[in-house]
């Protein structure tokens, strides 16, 4: 029977992450399981909002959902939301493993940090006799961090040699603050160190470009090493020496247990997979591994991906452009569908922008009250690409983040999942099947970001637009909106020669209310009005606020049967509301309506019609007040 298999991972590590996901995909060979990565980019970084805004990713995995899962929880960079993690779903009874972490209770798969890094500085003293090391580590508290820098000491010492803290920095991962690193020391006037024994390989390919720049060149003035044996590191000049950590063999590992756990077999909580150490160019020696090769094939296709990265550009900035003009979120839906239906090279066949629809149509209520429900929110397939073709109505909950996802016995696919938020407030995700181009090319955190800040753009947008076309005290569109909403329904009338009901509403007495109840239960009276037209018009239809307390209905598509029961709708809803409320003044109002020939009247103008419409409240409205007046003076 098919299984479901989710994986927690983080886009920085993108080479390991690719490397296990390939031991993992081995195993499908033996068993039949679709894999779901919920992935996201948190980092250090100053915005915790931010952070807190990628890491809700695994806020959307239910655990119940799954056959198993494994976490990439020293990967995660967020400790405590790994560990958090991984408890969650122990207690939820689903199998789960922890990588590169070990977790009370539940089993993990971890690499040796030790033997590929104690083979690396063994190396580096015992053939080029380096007596003076420098260590670059990750952050003082990662656990990765805290095993490299304590098993390069314990070499250094055991060949009587020591790494005394003045030569020990950190460089957060990152090729900023290992450039600071750099320069402190070249600034210093103290000379070089024989090498420097970087804990990953970004922090080392910074280190040597950091270094050319204020005059000096690895390997020829100083040995650079780095760790993890990333793709970029093997094309790098020079080629990285590092340490490869072996994450195939860590992904099928975890299948392992997964599966063992699942067949009710006793499982290992702790295994190891050894790192060794991958020689390279950056430590003096050629290495086993053709990098002038690698080069070459590298700037073969570098035409390529120069004109990938313009056409994914070019897609981006069409999508901007529309962005800053859709009237509507059923347009833009529209708009995009079509867009991605015929560019989807880089998405691939299956791809998914699934969203929280309120957050674009309720625009005037405050982002933080409407995207507070996460992934209770109920979701919208504002993209939904199957099999290359617009799919719509495909059925999206919190227990199928795949929009009409099925099973298919003996076909293994894998599904990646990527938070959109706005800070810390998640407002949707996107799904993207099977490694398309944009995954293979290492291109996702910048089309994540440029996607990110196009969704803030849509709602910005949407709100200037309301701002500017609705009425702010009932919501209503007001003369800019009836431009641009009412006078296109109109024409759409006309061109599909279907009747339009043209309304006009008139509260009754709005002056006595006003003059005697003060303009704040005028405003309600308004208000109570309103919601009342809102509560019978329908979709389609729009309300208009014409003047302060007039009030225009545009119905598209209705007949004079219709409209007529709108009318009295509105009529009788009020009455209602007046027999159950407590207010010292009842609510009424007079109503005129013109249906719309644009058959025998195709000449007339939608002005023509209000006017007609108008009129006729107006004849009904002094017909009441005749009335009135009349049964006061019986009195």
């Amino acid at each position: 029977m098919k299984k479901k298999i989710a994986i927690c991972a983080n886009g920085w590590n993108y080479d390991l992450l690719l490397e296990a996901l390939e031991g993992i995909k081995e195993y499908t060979a033996t068993k039949d399981f679709d894999s779901f990565v919920f992935l996201c980019y948190a980092s250090y970084s100053t915005r915790v909002e931010w952070m807190q805004g990628e890491l809700n990713i695994y806020d959307m995995l239910d655990p119940h959902d799954y056959d198993g899962v494994i976490v990439f929880s020293n990967a995660l960079n967020a400790p405590e939301k790994a560990v958090s993690l991984c408890k969650r779903i122990k207690e939820s009874g689903v199998p789960v493993v922890s990588i590169g972490m070990e977790i009370e209770g539940v089993p993990s798969v971890c690499v040796s940090n030790a033997s590929g890094m104690r083979e690396l500085v063994e190396h580096l003293i015992e053939k080029h006799g380096v007596k003076n090391a420098y260590f670059i580590g990750g952050t003082p508290d990662h656990v990765d961090s805290l095993e490299r820098l304590k098993v390069t000491k314990e070499t250094l010492e055991a060949h009587g040699l020591e790494l005394p803290d003045d030569r020990i920095g950190y460089g957060r991962w990152s090729n900023v603050y290992t450039d600071m690193i750099i320069d402190k020391i070249v600034d210093s006037g103290k000379g070089l160190p024989d090498a420097f024994i970087c804990a990953n390989d970004v922090m080392a390919m910074a280190a040597c470009t950091r270094l050319e720049t204020r005059g000096f060149l690895a390997p020829e003035d100083v040995i650079v090493t780095g760790f993890d044996e990333i793709a970029e590191g093997k094309r790098f000049y020079p080629a990285l020496s590092t340490v490869a950590r072996n994450y195939k063999e860590v992904g099928r590992c975890a299948c392992k247990i997964i599966f063992s756990e699942i067949n009710g077999e006793s499982v290992p909580m702790d295994e190891t997979v050894e790192s060794s150490f991958s020689c390279g160019e950056s430590c003096r020696c050629r290495g086993k591994r053709d990098y002038a090769a690698d080069r070459i094939m590298y700037l073969r296709e570098s035409f390529r991906r120069e004109f990938d990265a313009r056409a994914l550009e070019q897609n981006e900035r069409v999508i901007r452009q529309w962005l800053t003009d859709m009237p509507s979120y059923d347009i833009l839906k529209e708009t995009l569908s079509d867009h991605y239906q015929r560019n989807h090279r880089f998405e691939g066949d299956d791809f998914y922008i699934c969203i929280n629809k309120e957050y674009f149509t309720d625009v005037m209520t405050d982002e933080k009250v409407l995207l507070a429900k996460g992934k209770d929110a109920k979701m919208d397939g504002l993209v939904s690409i199957r099999d290359g073709v617009v799919v719509n109505g495909l059925n999206i909950d919190s227990h199928m983040i795949v929009p009409g996802y099925f099973k298919k016995e003996g076909e293994q696919h894998i599904y990646f999942f990527l938070p959109l938020h706005d800070m810390e407030y998640n407002c949707g995700y996107v799904v993207f099947k099977d490694y398309p181009g944009i995954i293979r090319a290492n291109i996702l955190y910048p089309y994540m970001e440029q996607l990110q800040q196009s969704i803030k753009l849509m709602r910005t947008n949407f709100r200037l637009r309301t701002l500017y076309d609705r009425d702010q005290m009932t919501g209503l569109y007001n003369r800019f909106g009836y431009e641009s909403k009412a006078l296109p329904l109109y024409e759409d009338s006309l061109y599909n020669k279907t009747s339009l009901t043209v309304m006009f509403v008139d509260i009754n007495y709005m002056k006595h209310i006003n003059d005697v109840y003060g303009h704040i239960q005028g405003d309600n009276a308004i208000r109570a009005v309103v919601s009342t037209i809102n509560e019978t018009i329908g979709d389609d239809a729009i309300g208009v606020r014409f003047g302060g307390d007039e009030f225009l209905v545009i119905a598209p598509d209705c007949d004079e049967n219709k409209a007529s029961k709108i009318k009295e709708s509105i009529i009788s809803k009020l009455d209602k509301k007046n027999k159950e409320k407590t207010d010292p003044y009842d609510i009424s109002v007079s109503i005129g309506y013109v249906v719309s020939d644009p058959i025998s009247r195709k000449e007339a103008t939608l002005q023509d019609y209000i006017r007609e419409a108008d009129n006729k409240m107006y004849e009904i409205k002094k017909e009441m007040h005749r009335i009135l007046d009349r049964r006061k003076s019986d009195r």
